[in-house]
């Protein structure tokens, strides 16, 4: 072929592409284009401009950018769905963000602060939510942090709870746990009534020393995102002791 001629073909081709692109650009389901509306102007500012407001020592700079961070994941090990344990880069938006008034909180009322339970003895964990449209979860192993946050009709964020059961050397140590080490985990995957979560620990557990806690999440299992900085935590632990029968003296599980 000439080359005049396998230009010609090439600017039809890619002409060709262009317009394919285009149709699948026109369904904004589909798009790979940042939409105009849809750019946060506040991302070109680092926070810490002569003019910015709420400035005070020791704050770091916030990274920039011009396009929503759209390109900030390229060339990295992408999340994509799964629980990568070497780390990943996640470039799904953090979604919508509910209004202060639907704040989630969440409170352990079953054990409580400081309970002595029997050993080797099923027992139960309650958990009091609110403002959590909970029961909603997707498949961990394949759409893990891979929508965005998303609220119901009347604002509540999607989403579920978790409690995790981690062992400690005492009631008042003051190590932090490995977040690898745990002894009990369980998503709460119902809606619950009135708010109230239950998970049951079938056989109960060793003696020894331990924290109950919650992990609320939105339906793709990321930590829920609030529109305040300041305000009541999403999560609660509890510790608590678990004994044997003798020693326990007529505690009750």
């Amino acid at each position: 072929m000439l080359p005049h001629l396998r230009s010609v073909v090439g600017l039809a081709l890619a002409a060709s592409a262009s317009a394919s692109a285009l149709t699948v650009l026109a369904d904004g389901s589909n798009s790979t284009c940042l939409a105009q509306d849809a750019i946060q102007t506040a991302s070109l500012f680092t926070g810490q401009e002569a003019d910015a407001a709420g400035i005070q020592p020791g704050q770091a700079k916030s990274l920039t950018d011009a396009a929503n961070f759209i390109n900030f994941c390229s060339e990295q090990t992408l999340t994509n769905g799964r629980q990568l344990p070497d780390g990943s880069c996640n470039g799904i938006p953090m979604g919508k963000i509910p209004a202060a008034k639907n704040m989630i909180s969440a409170l352990i009322t079953k054990p409580l602060p400081g309970d002595r339970l029997v050993a080797n003895v099923t027992f139960e964990i309650l958990v009091q939510t609110r403002n959590l449209h909970a029961g909603i979860q997707t498949n961990p192993a394949v759409s893990y942090y891979n929508a965005p946050q998303d609220v119901d009709e009347d604002g509540y964020v999607l989403g579920h709870c978790h409690v995790v059961i981690e062992e400690l050397d005492s009631l008042r140590t003051l190590i932090a746990p490995d977040p690898l080490k745990f002894v009990f985990f369980r998503g709460i995957n119902d809606a619950g009534v009135g708010g109230l979560l239950r998970a049951e620990v079938t056989g109960g557990l060793p003696t020894g020393f331990y924290r109950v806690c919650t992990m609320v999440a939105a339906s793709n299992h990321q930590p829920v995102v609030m529109p305040l900085a300041q305000r009541g935590g999403q999560n609660d632990c509890a510790r608590f002791a678990v004994v044997d029968l003798a020693e326990d003296g007529g505690y009750r599980p």
